[in-house]
């Protein structure tokens, strides 16, 4: 199998943090409950992503809370030859701000700068949110995530606003196929 990195959504592993990198608080001053984040999420779409051309769908991210800055992530999807890839690594919350991370995945070395932003979510139901809007700083990508494989059209367009307002181009979006087909997201 390719040696090639495929991570979602949910989360990246950006090597190139230099310029394109920015300060936490410089993109949204949303501030996220972590234990509401936590959880598996099903990504519904995202902008082209080089580093998850291999995936076909069923693309999922699931995040525990390590401690108060730290959370575990395992990123996965489905690939054309049936089989899953698979990568964990940890997303570490820059300058205080719990929707600005940088994610190092795949023992790729620290993240430096942040390449994870939390840029909406919608309001807590039960104990998690809904649905979240993430894009990267780094090669400005964006993902719209959801706690079930499929997403109400309402809170889609907010989801799709939320990155316009962030400067993601929303009309590269694809929807990805859901659910996963290979394996058992929880």
């Amino acid at each position: 199998m390719t040696s090639r990195v495929v991570l979602f959504g949910l989360v990246l592993c950006m090597l190139p943090t230099g310029a394109l990198a920015q300060e936490a608080g410089e993109t949204t001053g949303l501030e996220i409950d972590p234990q509401a984040y936590e959880g598996t999420w099903y990504e519904v779409a995202r902008t082209p992503a080089p580093f998850q051309e291999q995936c076909e769908g069923g693309v999922t991210a699931s995040y525990q809370l390590q401690n108060d800055t730290v959370m575990k992530v395992v990123n996965r999807c489905d690939l054309a030859n049936a089989e899953i890839q698979s990568i964990s690594g940890e997303a570490e919350v820059r300058d205080g701000n719990f929707n600005t991370f940088a994610v190092e995945l795949g023992g790729s070395g620290e993240q430096q700068g942040i390449n994870y932003v939390v840029a909406a979510v919608g309001e807590i139901e039960g104990d998690h949110y809904p649905w979240a809007a993430v894009f990267s700083p780094d090669g400005n990508i964006g993902w719209i995530l959801s706690r079930e494989p499929e997403l109400a059209a309402e809170d889609r367009s907010d989801a799709v606003a939320a990155l316009q307002k962030i400067g993601v181009d929303t009309s590269q979006l694809s929807d990805t196929p859901q659910p996963p087909t290979n394996y058992q997201p929880d």
